[in-house]
């Protein structure tokens, strides 16, 4: 029931991403593999109104377009992690610097994700230019046979368009990663059952430990980033460390299974590797980072 909203959410976002947005644009913004795209994407991400599993869809949806791994992985860690809501509510239970380090922290774990593509990660080859001779109407060719289908669906009705995205969100989306969702919810919810919120919050006082204890719980369970706030603004009220619950918002909703089935299932195992290892690692360091410095 939590899911839900979000997971439509996002379905729709990718059907209409796929029809009303031109792949030369996608490709234009964060389709090169550089450091550009890799802002963009992030920048694009923070404030989006997707939650964990809303982002899927319209991540892949993304990256199928022509968008680079590097953009793809930053966006898939920076849309989840803050929303306008998210930032809202945390701002009003934890205060202003709380809620600045958690958006600074948000915003270099997207970044440093994304480099880190960009540094190991093969990308996969682009689709042919728009612009290129073999692709145009005069020289005879299918468009559709040379990435050109966009121009197809720019030539076609507004009801078209309408029913092409809904059909795209709703029906291609769902049957290509919409089983691995239902079954990584369906884990979640069980090892959510399995880690009582009471526990946690017992033991951890400990700096350090209490970043790794909350890491672990937080990357395989499914929550949504503006429902995380206030789990975690209970956990420190009870005594948590602060830097503890800044693991927790990053990784809770950036990370979870029905995520890291998809992302293997769509990219592959090298980049699932890279997209866990440094949202888990980046993260603990910089909330390390703002507790040490007397932040939190």
């Amino acid at each position: 029931m939590e899911a839900a909203p979000w997971l439509l959410l996002g379905f729709l976002f990718a059907g209409l991403l796929k029809t009303f947005v031109p792949s030369e644009v996608i490709l234009r913004y964060v389709g090169r593999g550089n450091i550009r795209s890799i802002l963009t994407a992030t920048v694009i991400g923070i404030p989006l109104p997707l939650c964990s599993c809303g982002v899927i869809p319209t991540g892949i949806a993304l990256y199928q377009q022509g968008a680079s791994r590097a953009a793809t992985l930053a966006f898939l860690v920076a849309t989840p992690a803050t929303t306008v809501t998210a930032i809202v509510i945390t701002l009003a239970l934890l205060g202003w610097k709380f809620t600045v380090a958690y958006v600074i922290a948000a915003f270099v774990v997207a970044i440093v994700t994304g480099l880190l593509a960009l540094l190991f990660l093969k990308e996969k080859s682009q689709p042919p230019s728009f612009d290129d001779p073999g692709c145009s109407s005069e020289a005879g060719s299918n468009p559709a046979e040379c990435g050109c289908e966009v121009t197809v669906a720019g030539r076609q009705g507004l009801r078209e368009r309408i029913e092409s995205a809904f059909r795209y969100g709703f029906v291609e989306m769902v049957e290509d990663i919409g089983l691995w969702i239902i079954v990584g919810l369906l884990a979640a919810a069980i090892i959510s059952a399995l880690v009582p919120a009471e526990y946690i919050g017992e033991y951890m006082g400990n700096s350090l430990i209490a970043l790794l204890i909350m890491a672990v719980v937080a990357v395989p369970i499914y929550i949504c980033s503006t429902a995380s706030v206030p789990f975690v603004a209970a956990l420190i009220i009870a005594g948590m460390n602060p830097a503890a619950g800044l693991v927790f918002l990053i990784l809770g909703p950036a990370t979870n299974l029905s995520t890291i089935l998809v992302v293997g299932k769509s990219m592959g195992r090298s980049t699932l590797t890279l997209y866990l290892a440094s949202i888990l690692v980046v993260s603990i360091v910089i909330a390390y980072l703002f507790s040490l410095g007397g932040w939190l």
